[in-house]
């Protein structure tokens, strides 16, 4: 119901240029990005310029977040999706930065399920 006010605000998003400094980041750390052509370029820009402007951004542990490190995380994130009819992970609301490797805490089970496997210690995930 609410399309067309989402399709407005991402022609604004998208009307503006994508910054040169945004692409050396996408160039200097992505290394898939030279085999794309022309049109998956744009593309791929436009994607990470709805992803960046729509989701929530928190730096973790007083890591204070930079345009690079946005950037990047949202080329990676765009890429899986490029070539995808997509809506822009749209349940994801907010993205997570730690600036190191951190362990996920220890799920406990639910009241009505029933562990078939080994409950596993916490599995460390990179910031």
């Amino acid at each position: 119901m609410w399309h067309w006010l989402r399709d407005k605000r991402r022609k604004k998003i998208l009307a503006t240029a994508f910054p040169k400094e945004w692409e050396r980041h996408i160039q200097n750390n992505i290394q898939y990005y030279q085999h794309l052509n022309n049109i998956e370029k744009e593309h791929l820009q436009d994607l990470i310029q709805i992803f960046i402007a729509e989701k929530y951004w928190l730096g973790c542990n007083d890591l204070e977040l930079t345009d690079e490190i946005r950037v990047i995380i949202a080329a990676h994130a765009c890429l899986l999706i490029l070539a995808l009819p997509n809506d822009y992970y749209r349940n994801v609301e907010t993205i997570y930065v730690y600036p190191t490797t951190i362990f996920s805490p220890e799920s406990a089970p639910g009241f009505f399920e029933l562990r078939t496997t080994p409950v596993r210690g916490p599995l460390p995930i990179l910031g």
